[in-house]
C-alpha cells in the first residue's frame, strides 16, 4: 500500500475543507474502512478501544481517494464540484506544460552534456598527444645531455691524462 494521507492533503489536492474530510471519514464508512487508519496521540494505531475523546489522526490511503470525492459528492452542491474539477483540471494543465517544457530543458541538457563529453574525451586525448610528446622531448634532451656530457668529457678528460 502507498503512504497514506494526512486530512490536509487531501483537503488541499481536492478543494474540500478539511472539516468536512474528517467528518466523512470519521462517520467509519464500510466502503472507506480498508483505506482508513486512524493513529492516537503517540502516532501508534488506535485499537477499536480507543475513545474518540483522545486526539487522533486520520489516514486515507491513496488508493481510497476516488472513493473519498465519490462520499463527499453528495455533500458538496454541485457547482462547488464542477469549480474544484475544474481547478484540478487546470492545475493539471499547468503541470504539463510544465512537464513538456522539463523535458525540453532535460532534452537539451542532454545533448550539451553529450557535447560536453566529447569536448572532454578530444581534449584528454589531446593532453595525452601532449604528454607524449613532451615524454618524448625529454628523452631526447636527456639523451643530448648524455652526449654532450660524453663529449665534454671525452674533451676535457682526455687533457687531463695527457698532462700526467
Amino acid at each position: 500500500m502507498s503512504t497514506p494521507l494526512t486530512l490536509s492533503e487531501i483537503a488541499n489536492m481536492i478543494g474540500v475543507e478539511e472539516v468536512i474530510i474528517r467528518q466523512t471519514l470519521e462517520r467509519r464508512d464500510e466502503d472507506l474502512a480498508p483505506y482508513l487508519s486512524v493513529l492516537d496521540a503517540s502516532g501508534e494505531k488506535a485499537g477499536a478501544n480507543a475513545s474518540p475523546s483522545q486526539p487522533q489522526t486520520l489516514l486515507l490511503a491513496r488508493e481510497g481517494l476516488p472513493l473519498l470525492i465519490t462520499k463527499l459528492a453528495f455533500n458538496i452542491p454541485t457547482s462547488d464540484i464542477i469549480e474544484n474539477l475544474a481547478s484540478q483540471v487546470l492545475h493539471l494543465m499547468l503541470v504539463q506544460d510544465e512537464n513538456a517544457g522539463l523535458t525540453s530543458k532535460h532534452q537539451e541538457l542532454q545533448e550539451q552534456n553529450d557535447q560536453l563529453q566529447h569536448l572532454i574525451k578530444d581534449l584528454q586525448k589531446r593532453v595525452e598527444a601532449l604528454e607524449g610528446e613532451l615524454t618524448e622531448q625529454i628523452q631526447l634532451r636527456e639523451e643530448a645531455e648524455a652526449a654532450s656530457r660524453k663529449g665534454f668529457w671525452n674533451i676535457f678528460g682526455r687533457r687531463e691524462s695527457r698532462g700526467s
